[in-house]
């Protein structure tokens, strides 16, 4: 059809009424009070609408305004449907039986409404559609199904550009008569429905007992526009209202509903243009603005609602603001859908009746994308009488993005008894509005259950967020998907601003929520709660979660915790106030974030009790000061029934408990193993010694402050290692094992330097004296090997040494003489396989010599030392530990990010001096072609070290530690001179000897960051030497003409964890 007022398919009947009302218009001038009205019909007298049954199978579109695709209406002794008004009038009225107006301004009315032979009863209308129907204008539905007992039925649209002081702009369903009763009526439709008009709506169907079915649509200028829905006769009731429908529904105007039913017994069903979010009241009716006021019936109504069932099975999507999606609406006494001008109301406070149950089901998703509007809306509600039961089933995902708007609400509200609201949401998801959305909402009721199984929160349509680089091309594909945005990749600390600040509510009711997920559902919800009044409860299933934003306000009633809770998401630290108690039973999770630079924790404030059983894993987000103690809940009373703290991995030095404080306070805190304890352990796999040592000095820092302590991340880290063996293998490699290990190196060196100065005075008395003498010697592969076994530190050194000395006498027994040499040393540290340091460096050495001869016996000293410097890397790296830093918006934790730390290796430097004395005592005997020839050798040094580390808070400084080495060596040559020539010879020897010396070498530092610490407590490192350690050597010495020799020769040395390998060349010169 293509005019104003043409229907696609208009079926009615009215009993002792008027039909169907033209239209017309007229102009005023400047009157103080104009009236343009149109009536559709006045209420006979004991008349009954007959039944009227609508069947169609074919695609339906309309082009005019007030041009319905179906319109089906039964009216018992009423005026059926008005017609359309326009006009630049003060004031305009559509009618569609005869009313009369507030302000005294008469409405005329044929027969008497009180009068008790008007009692009629609206027939059953039933409409059956099976094809496409599309409207283009205003107050064009796309079904509209009517049954009125004793009443008025459509009222038409009226506009005005401006109004006077007295003026009104009125719309009227209509007065009925008296008792009359509205039919049933049964909407069973497939196709798809799409409107674009403003208010409407996508199907109405609507019983009515004894009053006045929709109120036309009143606009204007003045502060007194008015949207009446009709004039309710008194004791009629609203019959069963059914709708049943298969096929999308998509409207796009403002006020444009997808679904409408609605049963009103005694009162008119829906005014004005359309209702918005209100504040309905426990004992019936709502809260309403004064000065934009929707009414739905005058007082005196009388009537009991019929039930509302709606089934819907095909998506719906509404584009206008308070454009909802499903009503489901059982008025007793009056009510309905009031329509205003800036606030809407619905439900508002009726007469005398009982309001029935109202149900609604929707299998397919429902996305209302405008401002105030309702995705689910079901009431029972009247004003004195009984209301019954709601139940709100969502089968599919519930959207109502736009601000101020409510995903699910339930209300039963009556000055006597109230039913139970049902709300089941078993999408996937159920999101409220931005601002004052809520997801889902509870109003009145008795013994109210919300049971959730979606993902539900409230927020709106754009909120602001953040996403994990990886996702950002996948969800860029996302966002051109039709469909409403859930941003699923969204990281959720990014959210907490959108949020609305309420995500579920309740009044007055016993309000149950269960929280739980099926197969392919979340079972979460994300937001704030408050429940109101009445015995309340919150039940987190397991494998569910819940998401704590500010309060949690149950009334006084319990939380209890099956599943997963969190405040703020993990990553966040937050404090929530619980209006109410919370039990942890032992399959939950009270996921708990710690932040140790800031010294807090996620804690619960609880008005009531809490008991706590089951786990509470920890995150750290910092790590920077030491763990002390932390209260994570408070009540009334607490118990322990057997939380356990758990790390998100094992952690070997941590070991933290929880125990109640003042029966009020849970308190986390760690009972925790000393490091040498943990080192000692054989699962750690080290037996060295200076392990030990480091572990002993790390538990000394860790004792000396606490939080503050400026080794807190190194302490943390090594505790975070998952175990035994790891913190083994981490002590191992921050022990600076190079720096004792310096002061075996340079003794070393001295040993090697005094050997070659002996060349020349090592045979006093023999074939070939040396007299006086000069030599230079070179050793350029003195390997050294330190293994102590399993469990330990190895060292291998390589020494390369030259020297040059002289020699000569100054009398008959005495010599003096003096050497010099250079030794360059490399040396590395490793465990089981790695390279833990590498030193390299140089030393001088020099020394004066002095030897005493008598015959065969003799006696050489030495007195000198040296200065070195060194450098070198070690490796101080510690497997990281990991926090989680957030999650998703639907629970997927973020991936593991390193916590910061304390660098991979230093770098250091080292300086030496070393000054000692040498004395050996000896004599050679002849047997036979050979020489025998024992000595005992007394060493006597002096050895300090000292060095600085940089490159990481493992740093050490020493500041100079010294030592003193004694030792004794017992020792036999044998040896001969084998002639090759006149002028040439050549000796062969080799010997033997033990070395007994003291035990270790030790030196004392602390970390760079820790010099200052209470107690200075410092690291005492030591190195084992071995004692005896026998030496063995040989020789090939060429002596020739004029006194030149050459020689080779090898040395030995080799103790229980020791062993040394050096060959060296040396010239000499005797004269």
């Amino acid at each position: 059809t293509q005019d104003d007022n043409s229907n696609g398919i208009f079926a009615q009947s009215v009993g002792g009424g008027g039909g169907a009302g033209g239209a017309g218009s007229t102009e005023t001038g400047k009157a103080e009070t104009a009236v343009t009205m149109y009536i559709g019909g006045q209420g006979g007298s004991g008349s009954i609408g007959g039944e009227v049954e609508v069947n169609n199978f074919g695609k339906i579109e309309t082009l005019g305004y007030i041009s319905h695709g179906i319109f089906a209406q039964s009216i018992g002794g009423g005026g059926g449907a008005s017609g359309a008004a326009t006009g630049a009038s003060e004031a305009d009225m559509t009618i569609g039986g005869g009313a009369s107006i507030p302000n005294g301004i008469p409405i005329p009315v044929v027969g008497d409404p009180n009068d008790p032979d008007n009692e009629a009863d609206g027939g059953k209308v039933t409409v059956t559609n099976d094809g496409e129907i599309i409207t283009h204008k205003d107050g064009s539905y796309g079904i509209f199904a009517q049954s009125i007992g004793g009443g008025g039925g459509y009222g038409g649209t009226v506009s005005s550009d401006f109004a006077g002081s007295d003026s009104f702009a009125l719309s009227l369903g209509g007065k009925g008569g008296n008792g009359g009763d509205g039919g049933d009526v049964r909407v069973e439709v497939s196709g798809s429905i799409e409107t674009f008009g403003a208010r409407a709506h996508g199907v109405v169907a609507q019983s009515v007992g004894g009053g006045g079915g929709v109120g036309g649509d009143a606009k204007g200028k003045t502060s007194n526009a008015l949207g009446i829905g009709g004039l309710g006769g008194n004791g009629g009731d609203g019959g069963e209202v059914t709708v049943i429908r298969t096929g999308t529904i998509t409207t796009h105007g403002v006020d444009a509903v997808a679904i409408i039913a609605q049963s009103v017994g005694g009162g008119g069903g829906i005014g004005g243009a359309g209702f918005g979010r209100f504040g309905a009241t426990a004992d019936g009716g709502s809260g309403i603005d004064n000065n934009t006021i929707g009414f739905n019936t005058f007082a005196g109504a009388k009537g009991n609602g019929g039930t509302v069932t709606i089934q819907q099975d095909g998506e719906i999507v509404t584009d206008g603001e308070r454009a909802h999606g499903i009503v489901a609406q059982a008025v007793g006494g009056g009510g309905g859908l009031a329509g205003t001008l800036s606030t809407g109301a619905a439900g508002s406070g009726g007469g005398i009746g009982d309001a029935a149950a109202a149900t609604a089901t929707a299998m397919s998703q429902v996305w209302v994308k405008g401002a105030s509007s309702y995705a689910m809306f079901g009431q029972s509600a009247t004003g004195i009488g009984d209301a019954h039961a709601v139940t709100l089933t969502a089968g599919d995902s519930l959207f109502a993005q736009g601000a101020g708007s409510v995903a699910a609400y339930g209300e039963s509200t009556a000055n006597g008894a109230k039913g139970n609201i049902t709300i089941n949401l078993n999408g996937h998801y159920t999101i409220g509005g931005a601002g004052t959305g809520v997801a889902a909402m509870l109003v009145g009721g008795a013994n109210n259950a919300l049971t959730n199984h979606s993902l539900l929160y409230a927020m709106g349509a754009t909120p602001t967020f953040e996403i994990q680089a990886a996702d950002i091309q996948a969800f860029q594909t996302f966002l051109l998907a039709p469909g409403p945005v859930v941003p699923t990749n969204a990281i959720l600390e990014s959210l907490l601003d959108d949020f609305s600040p309420l995500a579920i509510t309740g009044t007055s009711g016993d309000d149950h929520v269960d929280n739980s997920r099926l197969d392919d559902t979340l079972g979460r919800v994300i937001g704030n709660i408050d429940l109101g009044g009445g015995d309340n409860s919150f039940h987190n299933f397991a494998d569910a979660s819940m998401v704590g934003l500010k309060t949690i306000d149950l009334g006084g009633g319990l939380f209890t915790n099956d599943g997963l809770y969190t405040n703020q998401g993990i990553g966040v630290v937050a404090k929530v106030d619980v209006g109410g108690g919370f039990k942890q039973n032992l399959s939950g999770d009270f996921v708990t974030d710690v932040d140790l630079n800031n010294q807090i924790t996620d804690a619960l404030a609880l008005t009531a009790a809490g008991d706590f059983n089951g786990e509470a894993p920890l995150n750290f987000l910092s790590i920077d000061k030491l763990f002390t103690e932390y209260v994570v809940a408070n009540g009334s009373g607490m118990t322990d029934s057997g939380i356990a703290a758990k790390t998100l991995h094992p952690a070997v030095g941590f070991n933290f408990q929880f125990r109640v404080d003042g029966g009020t306070d849970l308190v986390l805190y760690a009972d925790n193993p000393t490091f040498l304890e943990l080192a000692q352990d054989p699962g750690s796999g080290t037996t060295d010694p200076g392990v030990f040592q480091m572990a002993q000095y790390l538990d000394d820092v860790e004792a000396a402050s606490t939080p503050d302590n400026p080794m807190a991340r190194l302490i943390n880290m090594l505790r975070f290692l998952p175990n035994e063996e790891e913190l083994g293998a981490a002590l191992t490699r921050l022990t600076p094992h190079y720096a004792v290990h310096t002061f075996d190196m340079i003794n070393r060196e001295a040993d090697m330097m005094l050997e070659a100065a002996r060349e020349c005075t090592g045979v006093p008395a023999y074939k070939n004296p040396d007299g006086r003498c000069v030599w230079a010697t070179i050793s350029p592969q003195a390997e050294y090997g330190r293994d102590a076994g399993a469990g330990t530190t190895s060292r291998d050194d390589v020494l390369k040494t030259m020297s040059l000395g002289g020699i000569g006498e100054i009398g008959q027994n005495w010599s003096l003489g003096a050497t010099i040499g250079r030794t360059e040393f490399d040396s590395k540290i490793g465990f089981d396989g790695d390279l833990l340091s590498e030193t390299t460096g140089e030393a001088w050495q020099a020394y004066a010599l002095a030897k005493y001869t008598n015959k065969n016996y003799f006696v050489d000293f030495a007195l000198g030392g040296g200065t070195g410097s060194f450098k070198g890397e070690r490796d101080t790296h510690i497997d990281p530990a990991f926090y989680i830093p957030g999650e998703t918006l639907v629970g997927d934790y973020l991936d593991e990010v390193m916590l910061p730390g304390i660098g991979s290796s230093v770098t250091y430097t080292q300086k030496t001096a070393m000054f000692g004395g040498s004395a050996r005592l000896g004599f050679t005997r002849e047997m036979g072609a050979f020489y025998l020839q024992p000595t005992v050798q007394f060493d006597a040094r002096w050895l300090r070290v000292s060095g600085t580390e940089e490159g990481s808070v493992a740093a050490f400084n020493f500041d100079g530690s010294a030592n003193t080495y004694y030792s004794a060596t017992p020792a036999i040559e044998i040896g001969t001179d084998i002639a090759l020539s006149d002028i040439a010879s050549l000796r062969v020897y080799g010997k033997a000897g033990a070395e007994f010396s003291n035990k270790e070498w030790e030196i004392e530092g602390r970390f760079a960051a820790a010099e200052n610490l209470p107690g200075n407590p410092a690291l005492h490192l030591t190195e084992a030497v071995d004692s005896p350690l026998y030496r063995v050597g040989a020789g090939l010495e060429l002596n020739g003409v004029n006194g030149v020799g050459m020689s080779v020769r090898y040395n030995g040395a080799f103790g229980e964890t020791v062993k040394q390998n050096a060959i060296s060349a040396s010239l000499k010169v005797s004269f």
